[in-house]
Formats: structure tokens, C-alpha cells, sequence
């Protein structure tokens, strides 16, 4: 340990004693390592960041299949539909509680403008469930998604509580305007929770009874068909019953449904996922993850440039210190205490490094998640450099100082003691070989550099293509704009003349040739029905295709 502390001391010493290059070693490190940190930062708060819930392993998600649909993108892992949901709540004997949500926006007005907001609908039981005590207040009660219409209480966010309301500690139990309807605030969630996904995440909880004052449109209308897969199920598994167990029981229960409901559940039977593994959606997992290997690939070449530009400069600056080692293995230090005294200025060089990129990633994050895809909000992920990132950093750091500094110190504890100590001036010089440690490292930095570039190129040619892909309309000259008339009260009446107003008034501007409405938004997708082609026998429902439908006027 003595040895360890002197080599440390005279390291700082040599690498103060050239800050010309201490400086630039220090930055190549530092760009790397920021790079690699920033999206090591993202990663972890997708797929390593754990769910702030109790016992997460006995937490299970719990998704629909259909055989006649399977293979599509979103079709591997579907919801629900709501009295599905209450069977297989009331019938399992593998949950101890099994919870429903459903993700909607909602209209929440306050002193000034009303303001659109994530909300999701639970069942009573799905704080309780899950182990998440409010931070203030309390959770829902049990009968108060038994009776529709009757229980205008909500649970608001830690985020949107301070945002909107300041932290105000005394808004528990008083109400706010919701859809222009009352509801009390009956508690604040933790501020590390938000909800079981890890994209996005809802501003407020209110009971499932409360649909028919929060939900318009076609999802209110479809809400309890059998057929209509929209209610997202979560449970947590009894004592004693492993995952396996429960999907082999949910499975029959799948059954007995679709030999109970052939017209609704013929083909389709459910699949379990424990919910560290569901918080991303399971149908965007994979491309989620070859996403992060390819931008953690793409950052790691960035890092081995830097690791062989370094290295490089270590080797030049090896020969100005050939004549120090000489010396020092004259006087009978081992070439094994120089390589280690070596390393440990690399090493020092390397958290040097790490340090300024933790920097650089905690300035960059906040430029990388503002090219977020405008769906995500901004509280949408939690990018704190938290002890997982730090570690991750250090390690990288560490490992680094090794890769950059072990070849040339290598080469710098071997020095020829004759030459060395000798006058040097006539000394053969053999840096001209091209196999030389030096003209390999410039060929590996050349050749990374290249493929660095070659990738990037590539990246850029396939996002100028897509760019140019032909949607089937002009885009260049259209406008969107999104309002929900009825999330403010307006019955069906008031909603087409809101229509029929916008759409007259849209025609009056002499900068709009023409306007129309529709339900969803362009490439936003839908509720999806089963449509069968002309000509198919219609009485067969394996004849038909799920489809997304987009009601337009």
C-alpha cells in the first residue's frame, strides 16, 4: 500500500510537470468517456433503473395474445379488454392483488389556461398492490371504483404538484377542476414514482369508475366491449406461487374465457412478464436494445480513437523517459515495479478523464434529451448521474488507463542500458520500423477513425432517405393541430357544432385551402378493429385482420 501511495505522488508529480500534454491526453479522454457516459446514462434509466415498487420481483404484467394476429409490431403483447380483466381479477388464485390501469389525457384547469395532462385510471387496489405509500395524503379506498361516477377523488404526481400547485402542502383535500368536474385531492405520490413504465409516466391517478367523466370518444363507447383490448393488467403473485405456476394458470383461465366468449377471445390467451421487463414496452424491448448497443458501439469507437491517440502520445513522450528508466533499472528496480509506476500515470490520467466526462455528460444529457421525440415529456426519464452511472464511469476509467497505457509502458521499462547510459548522439534509431508500437497504433487510429466516419456517413445517408420516404400526401404544406372538446364537457351536440365551427372558421383564412377532423392525429395510430377483406366469409373470425381505425369527417 506504502508503494502504491509513492507511485501515485511521484505520478502527479511527472504529469504536473507537463501540462501541455497532461491537458491534451486529458481532453481526448474526457470527449470519449463524456460520450460513453451520456448514453450509459439513458440506458440505465431505461433497462437498468429499478422500479421504485416493493418486492419488483413478484410484480407481474400481464398481456394479451392472439394467434391471428401474431407477428405484427405491436400485436406480440397486447391489453386487455376491461371485463376480461374483472374475470381474471375475481377467478386467479395466483395474485394476492390484480390491478387495472388505462392511459389517458385529461383537462386540468387552474388560475390560468386549462393545461392537457397524462392521467391514468387505476383500480382502487393498484397503490396498495405495488407498495407505494403516498407522500402525503393517501392512497385510493377500496370501494371507490366499485360504483361508476361515484368517487371524484385523484392522486397527483410529485412533479405535477410542484410544478402547478408550488409544493403547496395544504392541496390535499381540497379539489381542483378536472375536465371542468371536481375531484379532491386526496393524496401525492412519491417523487420517484411515476406509475410502472419507464417512458413518460402519468401526472395523475383517479379511480377506473371515473371513465365516463374523463374518457370521450370511441374509447368511453368501447370501454366495457370484450373485444376492445385496452386495459393494461399488473398483479403481484401470492406467497409461494413462482411465475411459472401463475402462467400456466392464467393460461387455462385464457381458456375457459374463450370457450365462455367465443365471438370476443376465440385464439387469444395470455402471457406473463415479470414487470422489470415490461416497464419498456415488450414490443419495442428488442429494437430498444439493439438501439443501445449500436449508440453504446458507435461511442466506444469514439473512445478507442481516444484510448490510441493517447497511447500515441505516451509512446512519443516514452522517449524522452528511456533514459529515466535506464537509471532507475540500473539502480535495481525491477522492470515489473516500472510497468506498474507506468500504469498508475496512465490510470491517473484515465480519472482525469473521467472526471471532466462526467462533466461533459451531465452539460450533454440535457442537449441529447432535448431531441427527444416530442411524445416523451420532460420529466418523461429520470437522467440523474446516480452511484450506478458514477461506478460505471469509474470503471470505465480504470479500464481505459490500462488499454492506453500498458503498450507503451511495455515499451518505455525496456529501455537498452548500455545505449541509454551512454552518449546517444551516434545510437542507431529504429522508430522507422513499420511494425514499430507507434506506426501500429497510428494504423489502428487511422483505421477506427475511418470506420467512424464510414458509420457516421451511412447514418446520415439513412436518415436523409427517410426523410424522403413518400407518406402518400403532401406534407410539406400541412398544418395539425389537436384539441378534445369533450375532455371540457361539451356533450355530442356541443362537439359537432365545435366542429363544424372550427372547420368553417379554418376555411375563412386565406392561408388554409382546406380543413377537416379526425379522431387520431396522422401516424398516431389508433384503436384497432377486425376488418375483413371483400369477399371473406365474415361469420369466420379468423378471416379477419386487426386494423387500426381513425374515424374522419
Amino acid at each position: 500500500m506504502r508503494n502504491l501511495w509513492q507511485d501515485i505522488r511521484f505520478g502527479f508529480r511527472v504529469l504536473l510537470k507537463s501540462p501541455g500534454f497532461t491537458a491534451v491526453a486529458v481532453l481526448s479522454l474526457a470527449l470519449g468517456m463524456g460520450a460513453n457516459t451520456t448514453i450509459f446514462t439513458i440506458i440505465n434509466a431505461i433497462f437498468l433503473h429499478p422500479l421504485p415498487v416493493e418486492e419488483p420481483a413478484r410484480v407481474v404484467s400481464v398481456f394479451t395474445t392472439d394467434e391471428r394476429n401474431a407477428g405484427g409490431f405491436f400485436t406480440n403483447f397486447m391489453p386487455t379488454s376491461y371485463p376480461n380483466y374483472e374475470d381474471f381479477r375475481d377467478k386467479n388464485q395466483f395474485f394476492s392483488a390484480l390491478a387495472a390501469t388505462f392511459n389517458t389525457n385529461v383537462s386540468l384547469s387552474t388560475n390560468e389556461n386549462p393545461e392537457r395532462v397524462n392521467a391514468q385510471l387505476v383500480s382502487a387496489n393498484f397503490f396498495t398492490m405495488l407498495g407505494v405509500k403516498p407522500a402525503r395524503g393517501r392512497a385510493f379506498l377500496p370501494d371507490e371504483d366499485r360504483v361508476e361516477g361515484a368517487a371524484s377523488v385523484v392522486v397527483l404526481s410529485d412533479g405535477l404538484w410542484r410544478r402547478l400547485y408550488g409544493g403547496d402542502a395544504g392541496l390535499v383535500g381540497k379539489t381542483i377542476l378536472i375536465n371542468r368536474q371536481s375531484f379532491t385531492v386526496v393524496g401525492i405520490a412519491p417523487p420517484n414514482f411515476k406509475g410502472i413504465n419507464v417512458l413518460g409516466g402519468p401526472d395523475l391517478w383517479m379511480p377506473i369508475s371515473m371513465h365516463n367523466q374523463v374518457v370521450t370518444g370511441l374509447l368511453n363507447s368501447w370501454f366495457r366491449e370484450r373485444r376492445a383490448l385496452i386495459i393494461a393488467m399488473v398483479g403481484r403473485l401470492k406467497p409461494g406461487i413462482s411465475l411459472e405456476q401463475a402462467r400456466a394458470g392464467m393460461r387455462i383461465l385464457a381458456k375457459q374465457l374463450e370457450q365462455e366468449y367465443p365471438l370476443a377471445n376465440e385464439k387469444r390467451s395470455v402471457v406473463l412478464l415479470p414487470v422489470t421487463e415490461a416497464a419498456l414496452n415488450p414490443n419495442l424491448r428488442g429494437a430498444g436494445v439493439l438501439i443501445g448497443v449500436a449508440l453504446m458501439g458507435a461511442v466506444g469507437l469514439v473512445l478507442l480513437i481516444a484510448c490510441a491517440n493517447v497511447a500515441n502520445l505516451l509512446l512519443a513522450r516514452a522517449t524522452r523517459r528511456q533514459r529515466e528508466m535506464a537509471i532507475r533499472l540500473s539502480l535495481g528496480a525491477g522492470r515489473g515495479r516500472l510497468v506498474r509506476q507506468l500504469l498508475t500515470e496512465s490510470i491517473l490520467l484515465a480519472l482525469a478523464g473521467g472526471a471532466l466526462g462526467i462533466l461533459i455528460a451531465y452539460w450533454s444529457r440535457d442537449l441529447l434529451w432535448s431531441l427527444r421525440p416530442p411524445f416523451l415529456g420532460n420529466g418523461a426519464l429520470d437522467l440523474t448521474l446516480d452511484g450506478r452511472v458514477l461506478l460505471f464511469t469509474l470503471a470505465l476509467s480504470v479500464l481505459t488507463g490500462i488499454v492506453f497505457g500498458l503498450v507503451p509502458s511495455l515499451q518505455a521499462s525496456r529501455p537498452g542500458l548500455m545505449t541509454e547510459l551512454k552518449d546517444r548522439t551516434s545510437a542507431p534509431s529504429h522508430s522507422g520500423r513499420w511494425y514499430s508500437p507507434r506506426s501500429l497504433l497510428v494504423i489502428a487510429q487511422v483505421g477506427l477513425s475511418l470506420v467512424a466516419l464510414v458509420g457516421a456517413g451511412l447514418f446520415l445517408r439513412s436518415l436523409q432517405n427517410a426523410q424522403r420516404i413518400d407518406p402518400g400526401f403532401d406534407v410539406a404544406h400541412l398544418l395539425a393541430m389537436s384539441f378534445d372538446p369533450g375532455a371540457l364537457g361539451y356533450d355530442a351536440p356541443r362537439r359537432e357544432e365545435f366542429y363544424r365551427q372550427v372547420i368553417a372558421r379554418a376555411g375563412e383564412q386565406c392561408v388554409l385551402r382546406d380543413a377537416s377532423i379526425a379522431e387520431n392525429a396522422l401516424f398516431a395510430g389508433g384503436l384497432s378493429r377486425t376488418v375483413f377483406p371483400d369477399g371473406v366469409d365474415t361469420s369466420d373470425r379468423r378471416g379477419g385482420k386487426l386494423t387500426p381505425v381513425n374515424p374522419v369527417e
